[in-house]
C-alpha cells in the first residue's frame, strides 16, 4: 500500500470512529436529557408510589440538605430538598446498583414500621446511569411503595459528598443533617442508626 493509501484508510478510520462517539454522546443525551425526566403514566400507575412529601420548612438549614429541587417519581410536584424536615430517612439508590438492591427489602420493612414516627424517602441517582421509567420499574420489582424522587445528574451525591451509592442521610427535625450511612445497610441498622442519630425508636419485625 502506497504512503497515500495508508494516510486515507487513517483519516477513514478516524471519520468513522468519531461518528461512532457521536451516536453514543447523543444516545446517552437523549437518554438523560430533558424529556427523560418525566416518567410515563403507564410506569407510575403501575409502581404505585405515595406522593412525595411536602416541604415544611422556610428553607435552606445549615448543615441541612442542600438546596436541589428534584421531581417526584411518582404523582406530586417538585421537592426543594433543603426545605425538608425530619425525622426523616433519605436514601439514595438506583435500579442497576445491586447493593441497592439488597437493601431495598430493609428499607421498606422500615418503611412500613415507621408510619407516623419517620419519613422515608428514596432518591434515584440518574447517573448510574437510570431513568424515571426504569427506576418505576425496579421500585415496582423490588416491592417498594416509599416515595422517590428522581435525580437526573446524580446532583444530591455530589452535594453530600458521598463516595458512591447506596447512601442513606439521616436528618433531624429541625433539618439539620445528624447522620451520612455510605454503602449497603445491614439488618437492624435502620432502627439502631435512628435511636442513636434521631432520637426514634423504630420496632421492626423480625
Amino acid at each position: 500500500m502506497s504512503p497515500q493509501n495508508k494516510r486515507a484508510w487513517i483519516a477513514i478510520a478516524v471519520v468513522v470512529a468519531l461518528l461512532v462517539l457521536a451516536v453514543a454522546v447523543n444516545r446517552a443525551t437523549t437518554k438523560h436529557g430533558t424529556a427523560a425526566v418525566t416518567a410515563s403514566a403507564s410506569s407510575i400507575a403501575k409502581a404505585g408510589l405515595p406522593d412525595c412529601p411536602t416541604a415544611t420548612g422556610d428553607g435552606e438549614v445549615h448543615d441541612g440538605l442542600p438546596p436541589l429541587t428534584l421531581p417526584c417519581l411518582g404523582n406530586g410536584p417538585k421537592v426543594d430538598l433543603s426545605r425538608l424536615r425530619g425525622p426523616l430517612v433519605v436514601n439514595i439508590w438506583a435500579g442497576p446498583c445491586a447493593p441497592c438492591q439488597t437493601e431495598a427489602p430493609l428499607i421498606q420493612e422500615f418503611y412500613a414500621a415507621a408510619a407516623g414516627k419517620v419519613g422515608v424517602l428514596g432518591v434515584v441517582d440518574g447517573a448510574y446511569p437510570d431513568d424515571p421509567d426504569d427506576a418505576l420499574d425496579a421500585a415496582h420489582g423490588l416491592g417498594l411503595h416509599y416515595p422517590s424522587l428522581f435525580d437526573q445528574h446524580g446532583k444530591l451525591a455530589t452535594l453530600v459528598r458521598t463516595t458512591g451509592i447506596p447512601t442513606t442521610l439521616f436528618v433531624r427535625s429541625d433539618g439539620t443533617l445528624a447522620y451520612t450511612k455510605i454503602g449497603q445497610l445491614q439488618k437492624g441498622e435502620l432502627s439502631e442508626k435512628t435511636r442513636q442519630y434521631l432520637g426514634v425508636e423504630v420496632d421492626v419485625p423480625s
